[in-house]
């Protein structure tokens, strides 16, 4: 299409700077927006939220296992070694105490300061009202390679072959059964950023959809023809609410790194390296989605027509969403494997197979060209169409006749 005859008197625009000021326009009236403002803090806060109360609960699990030593003379360093080293087992820390007496150690005992005492002595283990199976098969282990070790010694061995001769290695859990399958935390990430691509899809691209309708309707959009090109119009308005939704799901994504960094919960490499490429998922997402939206949007003149106009786009931005709960649990599958590399729904599957370290990158690599190809085509065909008709009034166009008035032109 021709650049439009401008004004005498007037600067013609170039096609970025007119995307520019397109883009300029959207983001300032999206951005400024109340209800933007307030859905960004609420997932900001939502999700740091989520980290707090996991960090919350995990604190209350069982902690340091106090123990009182009484009369243990040359044997407290190696009693407290083989403690520590128990307890780091259990994945629990170990605090020994000396106490010069028994009655000072059972004082603490009673009020709370000490899990056990151990009378050296006399080979007791003293518990304040009831025995923890945990702490008491811990301190029975330690003391007994204490008194394992004294008499080595006094056997005659030197103290390196005590320990080599104590130093077998423990046995390694193994499940027959094991499940491959990814972790809650893999799942939760993937099923977040799903959830999020789904609702910055629905919210924003309805925006390009009604923006499109309303300046159609209205007429602006003839006055915006005099300066722009219709793709350039079309561009302008995706990249401008597409920015508006950036920074809210970026708002979201470092949400999420300080939620997972707040946690308390061991978070796998896989998990930390995913977080950020998400971005590239949603824009890639964003700007497909949202490019159909609005040549949906130019396809009507009222906005009572924009739904049924962006019905088929809906089903298959729903579907593609719905298919991580199917197929995404399992993302070693083939199923899994072949949508995430699919363009229509490897922006809400491949985010979940690489938190779950279940993506090669070669896979990673082959959707993001494939995305990246699928959303310069839907461009391309957008603007050719959203060329054709968005000067054209009246009853709703539909999808067969655009394509047709496209095969014409």
């Amino acid at each position: 299409m021709a650049e439009p005859p401008q004004r005498p008197g007037t600067h013609a625009l170039g096609g970025l700077e007119m995307i520019r000021l397109i883009a300029r326009r959207e983001i300032g009236q999206r951005m400024r927006a109340r209800s933007f403002l307030i859905g960004t803090v609420l997932i900001v806060v939502a999700l740091v939220a989520v980290g707090l109360v996991n960090r919350i609960v995990a604190d209350d699990g069982p902690g340091t296992i106090d123990i009182g030593l009484v009369a243990a003379g040359d044997s407290r360093a190696p009693f407290e070694r083989l403690a520590t080293a128990a307890g780091e087992q259990l994945d629990r820390p170990v605090s020994v105490t000396d106490h010069d007496d028994l009655a000072t150690a059972r004082a603490a005992l009673r009020d709370g300061d000490l899990d056990v005492v151990v009378d050296a002595g006399r080979g007791r283990a003293l518990f304040d009202t009831d025995v923890d199976d945990q702490t008491l098969a811990l301190v029975r282990q330690a003391w007994s390679q204490v008194t394992v070790e004294a008499r080595l010694g006094d056997a005659g061995l030197s103290p390196a072959q005590i320990t080599e001769a104590l130093s077998a290695a423990p046995l390694e859990a193994v499940t027959v059964d094991a499940d491959d399958g990814p972790s809650g935390l893999a799942v939760l990430t993937g099923t977040v950023a799903a959830v999020l691509l789904f609702l910055s899809l629905q919210t924003f691209g309805a925006y390009v959809l009604t923006g499109v309708v309303e300046e159609k309707s209205s007429a602006v959009v003839e006055v915006l023809l005099v300066r722009a090109r219709p793709d350039r119009l079309l561009a302008g308005k995706v990249i401008g609410i597409g920015v508006a939704a950036l920074v809210q799901f970026a708002s979201a994504v470092a949400a999420g790194f300080v939620a997972l960094a707040i946690s308390g919960l061991e978070v796998p490499g896989e998990i930390w390296s995913s977080v950020p490429l998400m971005l590239v998922w949603f824009l890639g997402g964003f700007t497909m989605y949202s490019t159909l939206y609005a040549l949906a949007g130019s396809l009507v003149s009222r906005q009572e027509d924009a739904q049924s106009a962006a019905a088929p786009i809906g089903y298959a931005l729903v579907a593609a969403y719905l298919l991580v709960f199917i197929f995404g649990y399992d993302p070693e599958s083939l199923p899994s494997t072949v949508l995430s590399m699919l363009p229509p729904f490897a922006p809400f599957v491949m985010p979940m197979r690489m938190a779950a370290g279940a993506a090669s990158a070669i896979e990673v690599v082959v959707a993001v060209a494939g995305l990246a190809l699928a959303t310069f085509a839907a461009w391309k065909l957008s603007a050719r169409i959203y060329e054709q008709v968005l000067l054209r009034r009246g009853s709703r166009i539909a999808w067969r006749d655009a394509l047709r008035l496209l095969r014409h032109s």
